[in-house]
């Protein structure tokens, strides 16, 4: 079993409690990243899972129910991690490398539920969408406070806290376009690999401080 499978089925039994739920968004998440959203019926993720195609709707109102709840843990698990390591304290130097750390390895470590997360989030309804947004917004709102504490404290100089902040955010979530599970690096690697990058852009320096392991 892979790193990524070993976060990923952690990241489903925090959040359910039934192991039949677990093993059905396992399964969707197998489809959606396989076949796509589109092309996997409800039947396809049954049988992945080892249930009646039944099964499928006795715990979700329909597919794109299943997609929801998918894409809404992967964005609800950033999002903790983030406010975990927010929370921690420190210089805003070093605050900013472990949030790209985790911003960069995490989704990686995941890869196939944040693929189908990325790929499938048109798949959702409006209302959907619009709870997404919300975490994703709050997010950007975590790397904007700490680029902000850093440019008051003297820490960072750049000219646009808006286009900063929308960069440095673009530049993590850019990741999963070309990241392979088999390539040379791992998660870890990669987000080792973008904090001199980020620091460049923000007009900040190595303080030395090692990111905090995602």
């Amino acid at each position: 079993m892979s790193t990524s499978d070993v976060t990923l089925t952690d990241l489903v039994q925090k959040r359910v409690d039934s192991p039949t739920v677990r093993r059905l968004l396992l399964a969707g998440i197998e489809c959606f990243w396989r076949d796509g959203f589109h092309a996997s019926s409800t039947r396809d993720i049954a049988k992945r899972a080892k249930l009646s195609p039944a099964a499928v709707y006795v715990h979700f109102a329909s597919k794109e129910d299943l997609l929801f709840t998918i894409i809404l843990a992967v964005a609800e698990r950033l999002r903790d991690r983030l406010r975990e390591l927010a929370e921690q304290g420190g210089s805003p130097t070093d605050l900013l490398k472990r949030l790209v750390h985790a911003y960069v390895a995490f989704p990686a470590r995941m890869y196939k539920a944040s693929l189908v997360a990325n790929r499938e989030f048109n798949s959702l309804t409006p209302s959907q969408r619009k709870q997404v947004v919300k975490i994703r917004d709050e997010l950007e709102q975590i790397v904007g406070d700490c680029l902000e504490r850093g440019k008051a404290a003297g820490e960072f100089r750049f000219a646009d806290l808006s286009i900063t902040r929308m960069a440095v955010v673009s530049l993590c979530r850019s990741t999963l376009l070309w990241y392979s599970p088999r390539g040379r690096l791992s998660p870890e690697e990669i987000g080792d690999q973008y904090l001199p990058l980020v620091l460049g852009m923000v007009g900040g320096t190595d303080s030395g401080a090692a990111p905090t392991t995602t």
